[in-house]
């Protein structure tokens, strides 16, 4: 039998478990307020106009994407760049009959004089970054733009990138904004939006402006094919090459440029399905990019400590997914064991935490306010997406939790559909026709529950209103993983 000592000692462990995931959150809510200060003093240098145009190669990578490819090298080859001196490179890995139209497609391009050409593999080893460098040997520019399937590429685009490589010879990469062709299409679609909103407008640009590391996206970009070389290629063993290059090339004193002002259209999921799956990669892909270069840059010299710290607060940031959860689950133990939590939300820590998590409102709602847009116009979509963060916390954990045990994930490219926001097809089938059931979340709804219900019976009222907040987001994760799984004709999404 335990003694009284221990038994009182008990309550204290979940207690002290959430104490520490608070104090463990900190750093990464207290960036967010930095990130907004310095997207607010955000500010690019112009560029002399280009005297010659150097050959430029592009690289659109395609896999079994027939309902976007033909808007894309139809943007590409719009671009107002001379025709000798552009080289369109299309990194087909299709397994289904994408290839057959992709040929049928340049066959007219080249007709009309573009310099196109398919570049194909007999085995998909590697995934996109396989095909990328595979490409290398075949593009003769030593600028390399790249543009997923879904991208939409404005005609001035190289002429406002390109001039900056020429001008710095240590220019590693410039990355341009992405926008959101689709936004509008449903509500998923403008929630996805606003939070991508908020990576390339106050993130990506706060990073830039403060002199922090920033990374590049896979697309909408340009990179300078010897910065490539010099790092020995494209990395196939993480699911994040983008950021992997990204971080290798500031390790060899390579620089990087960000023009938020410089944007290119592309799609976001239009489903919870899609957008976990979407996440699930960028987690699984940051923790190992994490991995492997941390340490590397925390001996390189080409880091100063302020940009050591961030970048490793960058790289482990999905880390905080795992500590949204494991929090929720030491509050309900903290509940049912008859603990006041009152005590640890009244607290320096507590209310020094709420500072912080406001942080992260503050950016998300800069993101709107940055576009000119009203913000009671975004308020639901802004409380959606709040609830989807948290909501996703199961799902980021075991992501990551893949990644740390070295299981191989593959790269699942997100679906594109080709719409644009007044688009209504008659009838759209989603990648995923079978219907999945969230039983961790489901799991977690029953657990909210217990928590509330224990918080009544213990009077414990303080606990009730984060508890109940905890019930909405896992609840709305269960209902829209349940009902997006396939649009039925003349229904939609709503």
């Amino acid at each position: 039998m335990p003694s009284e000592a221990q038994l009182n000692l008990i309550p204290t462990i979940p207690v002290n478990i959430y104490v520490m995931l608070l104090i463990f959150m900190l750093p990464y809510s207290y960036l967010c307020y930095f990130l907004v200060y310095g997207a607010i003093k955000y500010k690019v240098k112009k560029t002399d106009k280009l005297k010659e145009h150097p050959i430029v190669t592009v690289q659109l990578p395609i896999y079994n994407e027939k309902l976007v490819f033909s808007r894309l090298i139809k943007s590409v080859c719009e671009l107002n760049w001379p025709i000798s001196a552009l080289e369109i490179l299309v990194l087909d890995d299709s397994s289904d009959d994408t290839s057959e139209l992709i040929d049928s497609e340049i066959k007219e391009y080249r007709s009309r004089g573009f310099k196109i050409e398919v570049v194909r593999r007999k085995e998909r080893t590697g995934f996109k970054a396989g095909a990328m460098q595979n490409a290398l040997g075949h593009s003769h520019g030593e600028c390399i733009a790249i543009f997923d399937a879904d991208c939409i590429p404005q005609p001035d685009f190289l002429l406002k990138t390109i001039p900056y490589l020429e001008e710095n010879p240590r220019l590693g990469f410039v990355q341009a904004r992405l926008g959101h062709v689709n936004r509008n299409f449903n509500k998923i679609s403008e929630t996805v939006a606003i939070a991508l909103d908020c990576h390339y407008l106050v993130e990506k640009t706060g990073r830039y402006s403060i002199s922090l590391a920033t990374n590049f996206d896979g697309s909408a970009g340009v990179i300078r094919k010897r910065a490539i070389y010099d790092l020995g290629g494209w990395n196939h063993e993480t699911l994040t090459e983008d950021m992997d290059l990204s971080y290798k090339m500031r390790i060899n004193g390579w620089e990087s440029l960000y023009l938020r002002d410089v944007v290119v259209e592309s799609e976001v999921p239009i489903t919870l399905s899609d957008f976990k799956s979407q996440q699930a990669r960028w987690a699984s892909g940051c923790v190992q990019t994490a991995r492997e270069l941390l340490r590397r840059i925390w001996l390189s010299k080409n880091f100063s400590f302020l940009q050591k710290i961030e970048s490793t607060i960058h790289l482990t940031n999905f880390f905080v997914f795992p500590a949204i959860l494991l929090s929720f689950v030491s509050l309900v133990v903290i509940v049912v064991m008859g603990y006041d939590p009152q005590r640890i939300f009244y607290s320096v820590l507590g209310v020094t935490s709420s500072v912080g998590s406001l942080g992260v409102s503050i950016m998300y709602f800069s993101s709107v306010k940055f576009q000119k847009i009203r913000l009671r116009d975004k308020i639901p979509y802004l409380g959606l997406l709040g609830a989807i963060g948290v909501g996703l916390s199961a799902h980021y954990t075991i992501s990551i939790f893949k990644s740390l045990l070295n299981k191989k994930n593959k790269f699942v490219p997100t679906p594109k559909y080709n719409l644009n926001n007044n688009d209504r097809p008659s009838t759209l089938k989603v990648r995923n026709s079978k219907r999945s059931w969230p039983y961790i979340e489901f799991a977690l709804v029953i657990i909210s529950i217990i928590g509330i219900l224990s918080a009544v019976i213990n009077y414990n009222y303080v606990a009730i209103t984060s508890l109940f907040v905890y019930f909405i987001c896992y609840s709305l994760i269960t209902y829209y993983t349940i009902n997006d799984s396939v649009y039925f004709k003349g229904k939609y999404y709503d």
